[in-house]
């Protein structure tokens, strides 16, 4: 029995270790294999010795330890791998854990030790004692042990990490390009035609694997900022300094108005967004990004020999753009390219992939993706409802991501393209505190590279790999805070990942990895871990643990990401005096007034209110004076383009919906205490004058409802707008000093 144990591991260990000394990748593994196939040598030397009646007589004892020995080192290494390996390594056994069949070998190595010595005890008086052989075992088992330590220390420390990670330099230039021949020198032959070069050089001394890359042209259009408005002179100085500033990064308690300004809290975790690295201007915003051309530097898995040189060479033609809103803009070019390198002989990949390049027209909603447009959408419904989970969901978490069935995920996809009423617009306020999805992969590319393996021993434990490399051409957001629609949006970007062999080969059409992104590069567009990287249920956690694979696997095989920008101006001489032209600023210096605590809790609800009275109250105003006009004979060619009577009443009732949100907010201010002859003071006494000319605001609306062809409704209609007015004039005197 023990001959057969000994006999089963050695056929395995010397059949393992004789493939990778012969063929493994790297040096590292050869040294194993070679230790494998002397351990395995020693298995069936001590199997043949158990086995032959005269051998075992006088040796066999000692045949048995050492064989028991090797056992125990073949698998103690192997289960040592495996402790090493990442969570989601194959199992060979299932469905038992992956390191059963590692610590199978380790037990029955000493079971047939034990076995071996036991088969002994008939001649125990003719065994080789263990004194005439111990020391030169011990000696030369030591020396072997100090040595293989030693090299593979070597081989960690010092070889290893120059072979693992990548060294290379990426530079991108664009340029006018030069003039045709025939043309006059210097001149450039088409202003809308530039010339790109992406070089990338490889400054290390070993060779340099291009698994996948990536360049965009885009242009990208400056709008001129306008004038913001506010309650007084301070607060417009103070809105133009705080936009600007605050569009830097999510603000926890934003002092700029306008809607363009994201609060902290907004996004979720992992949004681009919140992370913006943007530059900000203070003349101008990008209004509009636009992509010319989008291709690879260089064909997966390129290799670049040590100090050898790339260069990617493009044309792109930039047709022209003209702002919108006809006023002067400025234009710029951008060239990007992102590639993922490895270095050194560790990540080779196969001659031909085994999945694609395939194009998905259309990324099936994720799960987290449907998580996160169900809870915006109940957010902003009254009582704020839980979004929607799936029928076997248990968790208690209520921002949670549960499995859902992929029909009613689709089912779910097609209600976002059909076009909703405009009844269905969330209050203001509420739609303000919301939070907003993300940005989700929409249509892109996908193709999927097998790696070869490094071992026979490293395929035994860890299983084959593979590179999954996704382009992704644009991107879908819905927003219902914002009252933003399912839209696709063209933003392109790459995203590399290493999983297991036969993530994408093989799986049907329909299936879901096939039409899901997210799930080929988990943990590239988000994560389903809190703060503190906890879970609430089995389907966060599993996705955490795929996440976390591809993390160990990339950090094993020496996978990076970078890339390289340029920027030219598209804008000419003429169009660049034109914007500055265009372009005002009111006169500022950099010492600004800082306001009171008073002023900071009184600003919100006078600029809401004065929001409404200036657009509503006005056009309600106007109406009225239309309608007078027209029952004293005025033409409809001398109104002047004011509102009819039936608008005049539909910004009533605007008015009246969102009267008590903004009196709610203005009683608020007004019951504010501020010492007396403050600028602070001024803000209360502005708030209260403000309900005062709300109130008559409505008033005028209510006349106009109860419009009558008389003179007694004139009067009351007139009597109602000047007291309006009246109100107004002191809130504006009030607001001058309001500090």
């Amino acid at each position: 029995m023990a001959a057969a144990l000994f006999g089963a591991i050695g056929v395995f260990a010397a059949w393992v270790g004789l493939l990778d000394f012969l063929s493994a990748a790297n040096l590292q593994y050869k040294l194993i294999g070679l230790a494998f196939a002397v351990a395995g040598l020693v298995l069936l030397a001590g199997s043949a010795v158990i086995a032959r009646e005269p051998w075992r007589r006088k040796r066999g004892r000692v045949a048995a330890v050492a064989a028991g020995v090797a056992g125990v080192f073949v698998g103690g290494y192997l289960l040592l791998m495996q402790y090493r390996a990442p969570g989601l390594s194959p199992r060979r056994l299932p469905p038992f854990p992956a390191w059963v069949p590692w610590a199978a070998i380790v037990v029955v190595s000493l079971a047939a030790a034990v076995l071996g010595w036991w088969s002994t005890r008939a001649h125990a008086a003719e065994q080789l004692t263990w004194t005439a052989v111990g020391g030169r075992l011990f000696a030369g088992g030591l020396s072997v042990t100090v040595l293989f330590g030693g090299v593979q220390w070597w081989y960690t420390q010092q070889y290893q990490p120059g072979t693992i990670a990548a060294a290379l330099t990426v530079t991108t230039e664009l340029s006018p390009a030069p003039a045709t021949a025939g043309e006059n020198a210097g001149e450039s032959s088409d202003p809308h035609m530039f010339e790109g070069t992406i070089t990338v050089q490889n400054v290390s001394s070993t060779k340099v694997l291009i698994v996948s890359s990536l360049y965009e042209v885009t242009a990208v259009t400056h709008g001129l900022r306008g004038e913001i408005d506010g309650i007084n002179d301070v607060d417009r100085e103070r809105q133009q300094v705080a936009c600007f500033l605050e569009e830097l990064a999510p603000v926890t308690d934003p002092e700029c108005d306008q809607p363009h300004i994201y609060r902290y809290g907004q996004f979720s975790a992992g949004d681009r967004r919140a992370q913006d690295v943007y530059p900000i201007s203070r003349t101008s915003q990008p209004t509009a990004f636009r992509i010319l051309q989008l291709g690879q530097v260089v064909r997966d898995g390129s290799w670049l020999e040590p100090q050898e040189t790339f260069q990617h060479n493009l044309v792109v033609h930039v047709p022209e753009h003209e702002e919108p809103s006809g006023s002067p803009g400025l234009e710029e070019l951008q060239l990007w390219t992102q590639l993922a390198v490895a270095q050194g002989s560790r990540l080779v990949l196969e001659r031909v992939p085994s999945h694609g390049p395939e194009m998905v027209p259309q990324a099936v909603v994720s799960n987290e993706e449907y998580r996160d447009y169900k809870a915006a959408e109940d957010a902003v419904q009254p009582g704020g409802a839980q979004a929607h989970g799936s029928a076997d969901d248990t968790t208690t978490e209520p921002d949670s991501t549960v499995e859902v069935d992929i029909g009613r995920r689709d089912a779910y996809y097609e209600e976002l393209t059909m076009p909703r009423s405009s009844d269905e617009a969330p209050p203001l306020p509420e739609a303000e505190q919301a939070r907003s999805p993300r940005y989700y992969p929409h249509r892109y590319t996908v193709v999927e590279w097998p790696i070869e393996d490094l071992s026979t021993l490293h395929r035994l434990v860890w299983g084959s790999h593979v590179v999954n490399t996704v382009q992704v051409l644009s991107e879908r957001l819905y927003d219902p805070a914002k009252l933003v629609p399912l839209t696709e949006v063209e933003r392109s970007g790459m995203a590399t990942c290493i999983s297991p062999a036969g993530t994408l080969e093989g799986k049907a059409e329909d299936s879901e990895i096939r039409r899901d992104p997210t799930a080929v590069c988990p943990g590239t567009w988000y994560s389903l871990a809190d703060e503190e990287g906890r879970v609430a249920n089995s389907y966060e956690r599993l996705y955490q643990e795929k996440t976390k694979y591809g993390e160990d696997m990339a950090d094993f095989y020496g996978l990076v990401q970078t890339g390289s920008l340029d920027v030219v101006s598209l804008t000419t001489e003429t169009e660049a005096e034109a914007a500055a032209a265009a372009t005002t600023m009111p006169p500022s210096t950099d010492f600004h007034h800082l306001p009171s605590d008073v002023f900071q809790q009184c600003e919100p609800a006078l600029q809401y209110a004065k929001t409404l009275t200036d657009f509503y109250g006005t056009y309600i105003q106007s109406a009225f004076d239309r309608r007078v006009g027209e029952l004293r004979g005025a033409s409809p060619d001398g109104t002047g383009g004011a509102p009819t009577l039936e608008q005049g009443v539909e910004s009533a009732d605007v008015l009246d919906a969102y009267v008590d949100i903004a009196n709610s907010g203005l009683l608020a201010c007004s019951e504010l205490e501020a010492p007396e002859d403050t600028p602070a003071a001024s803000c209360p006494q502005a708030a209260a004058a403000k309900i005062d000319a709300l109130r008559y605001a409505q008033d005028v609306g209510r006349a106009l409802r109860e419009a009558e062809p008389t003179d007694a409704w004139v009067q009351r209609g007139t009597e109602a707008v000047q007291a309006h007015q009246r109100a107004e004039g002191v809130v504006d005197e009030w607001l001058v000093t309001c500090r």
